[in-house]
């Protein structure tokens, strides 16, 4: 039977698209499109999107959003369908209503209008029309691909799935983001698009990195901005180790496992600087599938284990030439215990595949492993209706059984597995592969930032070797049915204080675009527009991603984003931009003589707070400071909810850096009753520090690490937020000509920078 809304849609698109092929699919279609090409010269060209269209057919005119715009979802569909559960591994994937409502929160932080989303059959000209019902007997549509139609009556886009038709909100979201912001006209013009690879994958490490949930939510709202549909988070890990006869302390080191429960038999694993609850994971996982995400739990033995074994010695291998972090297959109490340990957690996740990890295990002891990787299969099989994945490690774990070839396989380094070997041999293959995907910051052997140039350049989800990319020994045809997509890792070896939050997140970001091209489009792309014509614009996307806090580049007029020097007796911004300050529990503008003119007198109670709170490299951030010789322990000069510059720290008097729970001591000591300017300055390698306007210091980080054991530089997130603290622990004295510049600095200029605030010199 044909629903009304099916056949008001057709007639309506058929009428607005002049010079195409366009009529109703029996029962269930809005329109037929023929393949991408223009019309005629004077047809729209396709737009710009990330990941690229694979079918654009453009006609003449625009489509303007406007405040009457509304988000209607068929009623037909709003709920879901039975399909929406098709090519997800989550359990109650999201419906078309809840992707609308994302939808609807995206285009109000991107254009400031907040859409009414209704329910209805009957849809107008300024509406954007959700639908389901196309073709699944299309091979493409059906997976996640959709159809979207621009035109004079409005816009619609239809898909066979829910996820499929919120990846054309994605594509309109975009659009939007390019358009003219004073008016968001969008050309006219229909698509057909889908992705080339059910797998695009952003895979993290939160072991290592204790990340809160509110920034994972970010990440998702990132990548899946691009049409990512798969996060795998990896919940447990330790830094590299030796054996234990060289790091006799291995019980001692760092280790991480993110999962809290309420269980004592399970609660002391769990990190006490950042760990989710049950809860936690359940709101979480909503937010992921409204954004059309798989989430992929991972919990990694029976190697990368410190967050049992330190707990449990007696479990770890009893010889001095195995590692701390290996847990001994050959003790039946470590099987017993995993098998708990899953029990207990499994039920946090919506997901049908979990990861089980699986690598880098003591290759001496293979067939056990292999044993054991066969075991958890069967495991989750028969107890939790689960499929599993591992990493490649077959070839570093040698033997004589056969992995079974239900394991899903995350490729990653060649001397662990084989891709083209694995898939001879019948097993699912998602392109992994260490260095082109790998995100390691600080790291000396892999991509600190990934070169997205080489990414948009040479990979493909097929190629398994950048360098002799038509070796069939090397890498797999591209139509492989067992390669089922790839993407790129971020892995966190040189624990948190290697890195901020905000710095990683800045990598993550420039390098997502690039994969999603590949992953979706494959090399189209690549051969439509160059790299150096794709970038300025996919610079555009990247830094207008709703839903996004991390990015902390304010939007400035010119190089200066904030310049108070409160000579008018006001904390009034001086820069152009109006983000001017406010004096806060007593704080208050004094003359303070000593060349100085006005500045401003805080207690530890009193503040000055600014309406941004922090800036990313690029920057230059200075103030002047004259303390009182009554200063509370870790008393702040500066603070925002990404870090604190204190006037000392617990144990030292001089000036520190707080970020993400790791301190970075200055070994400046700010003199009592005495004007001190103060001042940093990141560029993307360094934070350099300037006392008195000379550069005396750079922020550093010892890497412990065995095989690095030296200091290096740390790039930090400056916080604006406040200046003082709204806690109550602010720096008692005088602060002066507070400046923040949108760009790094240098000592000669860091010098006529202070003394512009300031008649008299240090």
């Amino acid at each position: 039977m044909k629903r009304v809304s099916i056949v008001l849609l057709a007639a309506l698109v058929a009428a607005s698209v002049a010079g195409t092929v366009a009529s109703p699919l029996p029962d269930s279609g809005v329109v037929s499109l023929q393949p991408s090409k223009t019309s005629s010269n004077c047809a729209n060209p396709t737009p710009f999107v990330i990941p690229s269209l694979q079918e654009w057919r453009g006609s003449k005119g625009d489509w303007k959003l406007s405040k009457n715009t509304r988000i209607v979802i068929d009623p037909a569909f709003a709920k879901g369908i039975p399909a929406d559960s098709k090519h997800t591994f989550m359990a109650n994937p999201a419906n078309l209503q809840q992707y609308a409502a994302s939808f609807q929160a995206d285009i109000k932080q991107v254009t400031g209008l907040d859409l009414q989303v209704v329910v209805s059959s009957k849809c107008g000209k300024d509406d954007i029309f959700l639908t389901l019902g196309a073709d699944a007997k299309d091979p493409h549509l059906d997976n996640e691909g959709y159809l979207l139609d621009i035109g004079k009556q409005g816009i619609a886009i239809q898909a066979v799935t829910s996820r499929g038709a919120f990846w054309g909100t994605r594509t309109l979201l975009q659009m939007l983001i390019l358009a003219d912001e004073n008016d968001y006209t969008l050309p006219q013009g229909n698509a057909r698009d889908f992705p080339n690879y059910g797998e695009r994958k952003f895979m993290q490490d939160i072991a290592r990195k204790p990340i809160p949930i509110s920034d994972l939510k970010e990440y998702a709202a990132l990548t899946s901005f691009y049409k990512f549909n798969t996060y795998h988070i990896h919940l447990n890990d330790n830094p590299g180790m030796q054996n234990k006869a060289t790091n006799k302390d291995w019980a001692s080191l760092y280790s991480g496992f993110r999962l809290k429960s309420d269980n004592p038999a399970f609660s002391m694993y769990a990190n006490n600087d950042t760990s989710y609850t049950k809860q936690d994971m359940r709101e979480y996982q909503d937010f992921v599938k409204a954004r059309g995400m798989d989430l992929i739990p991972e919990i990694d033995t029976p190697a990368h284990s410190l967050c049992f074994t330190k707990f449990h010695p007696e479990w770890s291998i009893q010889n001095t030439t195995a590692r701390g972090d290996w847990l001994d297959l050959g003790n039946q109490e470590v099987w017993t215990f995993i098998e708990d340990l899953w029990t207990e957690f499994v039920g946090w996740f919506d997901s049908s595949e979990i990861s089980i990890g699986a690598d880098e295990y003591d290759a001496t002891k293979g067939d056990l492993a292999r044993k054991f990787v066969n075991h958890f299969h069967d495991y989750f099989a028969t107890n939790f209706n689960r499929t599993i994945r591992m990493w490649g490690s077959d070839v570093k774990l040698p033997g004589t059984i056969e992995i079974n070839k239900s394991i899903h396989t995350d490729h990653w380094d060649w001397t662990y597995s084989n891709p083209v070997d694995l898939v001879k041999r019948g097993h699912k293959v998602s392109n992994l592969n260490a260095p082109d995907v790998y995100m390691v910051p600080r790291s000396q052997s892999y991509w600190d930032y990934i070169d997205d140039k080489k990414i948009y350049d040479l990979w493909l989800p097929h190629i398994f070797d950048i360098l002799d990319r038509t070796n069939s020994s090397r890498n797999l045809s591209p139509n492989e049915p067992l390669l089922t997509g790839g993407g790129f890792a971020n892995w966190n070896d040189f624990l948190s204080e290697s890195v901020t939050r905000v710095e990683l997140y800045d990598r993550v970001s420039k390098t997502a675009g690039a994969f999603a091209e590949k992953l979706w489009a494959g090399e189209k792309s690549t051969a439509s527009i160059s790299y150096d014509k794709w970038s300025p614009l996919a610079k555009k996307l990247r830094e207008n991603i709703p839903g996004v806090t991390l990015r902390h580049r304010p939007a400035t007029k010119g190089q200066f984003v904030i310049n108070y020097d409160f000579e008018d007796g006001t904390v009034k911004d001086k820069s152009g931009n109006e983000y001017d300050g406010k004096l806060n529990n007593g704080a208050k503008v004094v003359d303070a003589g000593e060349g100085h003119g006005k500045a401003v007198q805080l207690s530890p109670d009193s503040f000055i707070s600014t309406p941004l709170e922090s800036i990313a490299y690029p920057y230059a951030v200075g103030l002047w400071v004259k303390p009182s010789g009554n200063q509370a322990a870790n008393a702040v000069i500066l603070e925002s909810g990404d870090g604190k510059l204190l006037i000392s720290n617990g144990t030292s008097p001089t000036v520190t850096f707080e970020q993400d729970g790791n301190q970075y001591n200055t070994q400046i000591i700010l003199p009592a009753d005495t004007w001190s300017h103060i001042a940093f300055s990141a560029d993307g390698s360094k934070t350099s520090v300037f006392y008195n306007m000379r550069r005396v210091a750079m922020v550093n980080y010892y890497n412990s690490r065995w095989d690095v054991l030296r200091n290096e530089t740390m790039v930090v997130t400056a916080p604006i937020r406040n200046i003082g603290s709204a806690s109550g622990n602010s720096v008692n004295g005088l602060v002066d000509g507070f400046f923040v510049l949108d760009r790094a600095t240098y000592g000669g200029e860091m010098s006529f920078l202070g003394k512009h605030y300031a008649n008299a010199l240090p």
